[in-house]
């Protein structure tokens, strides 16, 4: 009985605390429906410690203010976790709400929370209820785990904890793209401004299990218009001469809005985190394949735009002034 009355009180604290962090924090934002619900929870994360920006169909994740997972460590010697991730519309950047991954320590078994925004249809909510009810209870030390996230992160907005202006993180900084000028390698080695891209055209891609450059459809083509984005920069130059200490070769710079994802010898980067000595891959024409270039300088701000584009491709990848750059 006493067992029951708890898992309640549970429940009840989770579904109020929720409707407080909601309206705080989800005030202007896309409504989420049921099947915007069953599509979020379906995403498979490969690895919850380091994906923690990435896009999957039809949204994109963010590690819900950068920060690492919370750990509880019960009596049982099981240790638990939950991660959280902010949900946005990849189309447009519209907030949709949170999704809280709990994770057993012992078994690595996965459950996935779906947490509407304030004005979420009504049939999301009621999936989200449920899911607490006959997922929670059914595994002990997930409730009051997850109880106090969201009691701690409505803690953290109501001090007003959060690190950006508001409590929320800017909606720009959600729109990973190029500027209009930004130059693209098409699949026949030729080059086209990103704003001419269309859809269906094939363009260069980079294959990271082969390493090999490989063809590409382009499915789709983003822009963004807002005044004043910043485009921050990196030059690089070709790691064997940097390493031979001589400067034969003009460097290159690439530009983008600082959170695009490339491709780094250690995985994805967003380009505002690369630092000197970070290693990218550009195409080679004299070789025809992709050749290692070392950041050798970044700035966080080269110029600032009204537009900015991003391609998505089969291969989740293309090559922007021959820099290999992924499109999620």
């Amino acid at each position: 009985m006493k067992t029951n009355l708890l898992r309640q009180f549970l429940l009840l604290c989770c579904l109020v605390v929720l409707q407080l962090v909601s309206s705080r924090v989800w005030a202007q934002t896309a409504s989420m429906s049921l099947d915007h619900l069953k599509a979020i929870k379906a995403i498979k994360i490969g690895n919850l410690e380091k994906d923690t920006y990435f896009k999957s169909g039809d949204f994109i994740l963010d590690r819900y203010e950068e920060r690492p997972a919370y750990v509880f460590n019960y009596s049982d010697g099981i240790p638990r976790k939950i991660y959280l991730y902010k949900v946005f519309t990849a189309a447009d950047t519209k907030e949709l709400g949170l999704l809280a991954i709990y994770e057993n320590g012992k078994t690595k078994e996965t459950k996935p929370f779906v947490i509407p925004g304030a004005s979420a249809d009504r049939k999301a909510w009621d999936a989200y209820i449920d899911d607490l009810k006959y997922v929670g209870e059914k595994e002990p030390g997930l409730m009051s785990a997850l109880g106090f996230v969201l009691s701690r992160e409505m803690a953290l907005l109501m001090g007003g904890g959060t690190k950006e202006e508001g409590g929320e993180k800017k909606k720009e900084e959600y729109n990973f793209c190029f500027p209009a000028d930004a130059v693209v390698t098409l699949a026949d080695r030729q080059t086209k401004a990103i704003q001419a891209v269309k859809a269906g055209d094939e363009v260069m891609a980079y294959d990271a299990q082969t390493r090999q450059l490989v063809p590409a459809r382009v499915r789709e083509v983003t822009i963004h218009e807002k005044s004043n984005l910043a485009i921050a920069g990196v030059w690089i130059t070709p790691v064997q001469e940097v390493s031979a200490s001589l400067s034969l070769t003009q460097p290159v710079l690439l530009e983008a809005t600082a959170n695009h994802p490339v491709q780094t010898a250690t995985g994805a980067k967003k380009l505002g985190d690369l630092r000197s000595g970070d290693v990218l891959y550009r195409f080679d024409g004299a070789t025809r394949s992709v050749a290692a270039w070392k950041v050798t300088a970044a700035q966080s701000n080269v110029r600032t735009v009204d537009k900015v584009y991003n391609l998505v491709t089969e291969r989740g990848s293309y090559l922007v002034n021959d820099v290999v750059v992924l499109d999620k």
